[in-house]
């Protein structure tokens, strides 16, 4: 259980600078673009592709942090009328058909990168390769499989997940 711990608190500390990076570059991106393209009246063909993949990745990096923190939409009025162990099992439940979706996104992300990856198409503006897009959404889907696996140990072994 300490592995799982440790490799989570590094996992999340990753993904705080990551979200804390691409919520820098974003706004600063798009704030060059407006200075060149308002002032130069010559707009850069890269910011908007650049921000969008910047958006891509920061929906997943920041999906995993809130999982982490316990910061997503619960519906947990009918879980605290129910039984303590009839609630425990559906807590139980619904971590398993949410880590089995994720599984089931991861193994679709893989497919859709591997695809894009064999065909080799760069992005318009930047001339990126555009699996570097594609594989977000296996990485965000591994990430948050592992941090629901990380609380859904902590509920069956009955130690509390610092958040």
């Amino acid at each position: 259980m300490h592995y799982f711990d440790a490799v989570n608190d590094f996992i999340d500390h990753v993904v705080k600078w990551i979200i804390i990076v691409l919520m820098l570059f974003i706004p600063a991106v798009m704030v060059l673009q407006v200075i060149i393209r308002y002032i130069f009246n010559y707009p850069l063909p890269w910011p908007e592709e650049a921000v969008r993949f910047a958006l891509i990745w920061l929906v997943f990096m920041t999906a995993c942090a809130a999982l982490r923190r316990g910061e997503v939409v619960a519906l947990d009025y009918v879980l605290v009328r129910l039984n303590r162990k009839v609630a425990l099992c559906l807590t139980v439940l619904g971590s398993v058909l949410m880590i089995g979706f994720l599984m089931i996104a991861f193994y679709s992300g893989v497919d859709m990168t591997w695809f894009m990856y064999k065909k080799g198409t760069p992005s318009p503006a930047l001339e990126l390769p555009t699996w570097i897009v594609y594989i977000s959404l296996p990485i965000g889907c591994c990430l948050m499989s592992f941090q629901i696996l990380v609380d859904l140990l902590h509920l069956l072994f009955g130690r509390k997940a610092d958040r």
